[in-house]
């Protein structure tokens, strides 16, 4: 089981810009990798994973630490691959009528700007208070960074990812734990369930209008 504690950061102006910097870098690391795989894809050619990969693994290393190169290119890798699986569950004729258009992985671009966003390993940060330590940074250097929210999970830490939103001015931490025991239910950790209470499958899909739709196996929807 998994899940997602989403804390907001509270960095002074130094704090700030390193953030920025990181984040930007980030982006910049994403949308280069994945200009070479699109060029690739849409020239007909193969998609290399493993030669672009160190390519561009070699060329940011340095400049944002191995890790974070790392985690963001193991990203890419995972959207391209879950790309190639849609494309063939097409073209057998195992998607539904919504998903019919399959569009390969888009930039991290907003407005002709770069989103600042980047992903950490699980290794790379640790929890200290109400403070957050991340190293492993390349150049950049170690960044501590105060937050306020709850981690209301308890279990196996996972990556991390950072972004800030642009409308509200504010940067987000996404915090991720697998092997969850135990959750915060009105003030008191209560321990989560380990096994589904029914055998039922379901599918959901996030519309527009509607916050999402539910199919629950025997043909009921909300």
């Amino acid at each position: 089981m998994k899940r997602c504690s989403v804390v907001k950061l509270e960095p002074d102006r130094k704090v700030e810009n390193k953030l920025k910097l990181l984040c930007s870098i980030s982006s910049k690391l994403w949308n280069e990798i994945n200009y070479a795989r699109r060029k690739q894809f849409f020239e007909n050619r193969r998609v290399d994973l493993r030669n672009t990969y160190r390519e561009f693994y070699d060329k940011y290393k340095m400049l944002i630490g191995s890790a974070t190169a790392q985690q963001i290119l193991n990203k890419n890798d995972e959207a391209w691959r879950s790309f190639f699986g849609l494309l063939k569950a097409r073209k057998e004729g195992r998607l539904p009528p919504f998903m019919r258009r399959v569009s390969p992985p888009g930039y991290r671009k907003r407005g002709g700007s770069r989103i600042l966003w980047t992903v950490l390993r699980k290794d790379q940060y640790r929890i200290e208070g109400d403070r957050i330590v991340i190293k492993g940074l390349g150049a950049i250097g170690v960044i501590i960074v105060k937050y306020r929210g709850l981690v209301h999970v308890k279990g196996e830490q996972g990556r991390m990812e950072i972004r800030y939103d642009p409308d509200r001015g504010r940067w987000y931490a996404h915090i991720s734990y697998s092997e969850v025991r135990e959750k915060l239910v009105r003030g008191s950790w209560v321990e989560v369930p380990r096994k589904p209470r029914g055998n039922l499958e379901t599918g959901m899909d996030i519309g527009v209008n509607n916050l999402m739709a539910v199919y629950v196996e025997g043909g009921r929807v909300f």
